[in-house]
C-alpha cells in the first residue's frame, strides 16, 4: 500500500503506460469490491501519461515473450520508448531485464529504492 501511495503523491515520479494497461485497470477495478481500491486505482489511472507506441518498439521486444503474451510486448516497448522503469514481479520479464534492454524492478526493490529514498 506503501508503495502505491508514494507512486499517486510523489511529484518526481512519472507514471507511462499505454491502452493495454488501461484496460488491465479496468479488469482489476471490477474486481475490487473496496471504495478504497477504486480510489487508488482511479488516482494511478490519472496520473498517468498513456503513450503511443511506435511500432519498432513493439517489434524488437517481441523476442523476449511468447506470441502469446502481447499484453507483456506492448508493456516492455512502452518502458523502452519512454526509458522508464517496469515494476512487476512476473518473472517473464527477467530475460528483458537481464539483457539491459529495460529495467525492471520487483515490487520489493522499488519499496527499497524509492520508500527507503524519504
Amino acid at each position: 500500500m506503501d508503495l502505491v501511495l508514494e507512486l499517486i503523491s510523489n511529484e518526481g515520479i512519472h507514471l507511462v503506460g499505454n491502452d493495454l494497461l488501461l484496460l488491465e485497470f479496468e479488469k482489476y477495478s471490477g474486481r475490487f469490491k473496496s471504495g478504497t481500491a477504486l480510489h487508488l486505482l482511479k488516482r494511478l489511472r490519472d496520473k498517468m501519461t498513456v503513450v503511443e507506441l511506435d511500432e519498432n518498439y513493439i517489434k524488437k521486444r517481441s523476442k523476449y515473450f511468447p506470441k502469446n503474451e502481447i499484453v507483456d510486448i506492448v508493456h516492455a516497448a512502452t518502458c523502452l520508448q519512454e526509458n522508464s522503469i517496469l515494476i512487476t514481479n512476473d518473472k517473464h520479464f527477467n530475460k528483458i531485464s537481464e539483457d539491459k534492454i529495460i529495467e525492471v524492478w520487483s515490487i520489493s526493490k522499488a519499496i527499497e529504492n524509492l520508500l527507503n529514498e524519504n
